[in-house]
Parts: C-alpha cells; sequence; structure tokens
C-alpha cells in the first residue's frame, strides 16, 4: 500500500478534525421540556392555588427520551415568590405535575414573576408563571380592642412550614395523611386531579415551624 505524502496526510488530518468540530461544539440534547399552565394565576389572601408543570420527554433523540423516561424523578426548583406567599411541589415525574400556590392573611399584594427550574441528568429547563397577589376580605372597621388580663404575655406569631403530599387512591392518601398526623401535621386542603387518566390525590399540609 502506497504511504501518503505529507502534504496529503495534513490535508486529510484538517478536514477530518475540521468535520469533528461542529459536532463537539454542539450543545448536549434536553432531555426533556417543560410547559406551565395557566401562565397567568391569582390567589388572594388567606387561599390557595395551583398551576400545573407538564414534563414531557425529548422524543426528537432515541437517547434522550431514554434516560428522560428512566428517570425516578426531577428536581423542582421555586424562586422569586413573594413574601407571604408560599408555594410547593412534590418530586417531578414525567406528565403533569401540581404545584400548589397559598398566601397567608399577610401576604405582599401584587404582581409576581414566580421562576420554575426543573433539573434532571444534564438538563435544566427554566419557565415563568405570572402570580397575582389579592386582598383579602376586609375586616370590620374599628375593631373593639379586648383587655388582657394582667400578667398575660402576648403570643408569639407562628411561622408555618408547609408539605405537598400526592397520592394514587384515597387509601394510600389516608395512611398518608395519618403518619403526617402523627409528626405534627394537619391538613390544609385536598383535591383530586386527572394525570394521564389516573386520579391523584393532592393534599397540602401544615405544622408550625421547629
Amino acid at each position: 500500500m502506497p504511504r501518503l505524502g505529507k502534504p496529503v496526510a495534513a490535508a486529510l488530518l484538517f478536514f477530518f478534525g475540521a468535520s469533528l468540530k461542529p459536532i463537539l461544539g454542539q450543545a448536549p440534547i434536553p432531555e426533556f421540556l417543560i410547559a406551565i399552565t395557566p401562565s397567568v394565576i391569582t390567589v388572594v389572601q388567606d387561599e390557595q392555588t395551583w398551576v400545573t408543570l407538564t414534563i414531557t420527554c425529548n422524543t426528537s433523540s432515541l437517547i434522550a427520551a431514554q434516560d428522560c423516561n428512566a428517570r425516578p424523578a426531577f428536581n423542582i426548583d421555586l424562586s422569586e415568590v413573594p413574601d407571604g406567599t408560599y408555594a410547593q411541589a412534590a418530586p417531578g415525574r414525567v406528565g403533569a405535575n401540581t404545584i400548589l400556590i397559598g398566601a397567608s392573611s399577610t401576604a405582599t399584594v401584587g404582581s409576581f414573576a414566580v421562576h420554575v427550574t426543573v433539573t434532571a441528568g444534564n438538563t435544566t429547563q427554566a419557565q415563568t408563571f405570572v402570580l397575582n397577589v389579592r386582598q383579602g376580605a376586609q375586616a370590620p372597621s374599628a375593631p373593639q380592642k379586648i383587655q388582657q388580663p394582667a400578667g398575660d404575655s402576648e403570643r408569639p406569631v407562628l411561622t408555618w412550614q408547609y408539605h405537598l403530599l400526592v397520592a394514587k387512591n384515597p387509601e394510600e392518601f389516608e395512611h398518608m395523611a395519618n403518619e403526617l398526623g402523627e409528626d405534627s401535621w394537619e391538613l390544609v386542603s385536598v383535591i383530586s386531579k386527572q394525570n394521564a387518566g389516573v386520579t391523584e390525590w393532592i393534599g397540602f399540609f401544615k405544622r408550625p415551624k421547629r
């Protein structure tokens, strides 16, 4: 077999290296995509609402789709939540995920952009939705001041912790709720939702912060 001359070998090496650069420089294909609905929600002080976060595997790549479907959970991070408002989500999975939003009686009123970031493997996806916090029912004007008994100190203001529970059926929900109750968690509200034709039970719990 004839040996290649130096100019030919150099040309081939340059061509081979140039052909690799676009491939090596390409960004990794994301495993999944996310969407949030609705994009604008309103919550009233002392009430709760929710948005739906949908995680969809990227079917444009067989490897990415396989990795995505094999993920046991996706990390969901919520940021820029206004003062007095809380947001909770269970570990994410492929399909529809519920993010529960609640506002305390002293929540800051206004419109805010809440950031949702989902991470799994080498993929990170982010979306933003608008949260409108509205004032609750007005308290009666000029309430009568109640005289405290002598020596009765003022009660401290409680700070709450929150927990979101997702169950596949009422029996599982009751069992998990009882376990939380043994650890001082109180049930605030419960809803049922359809996810891919399957009913899920979603409960929101709170307890005094420890």
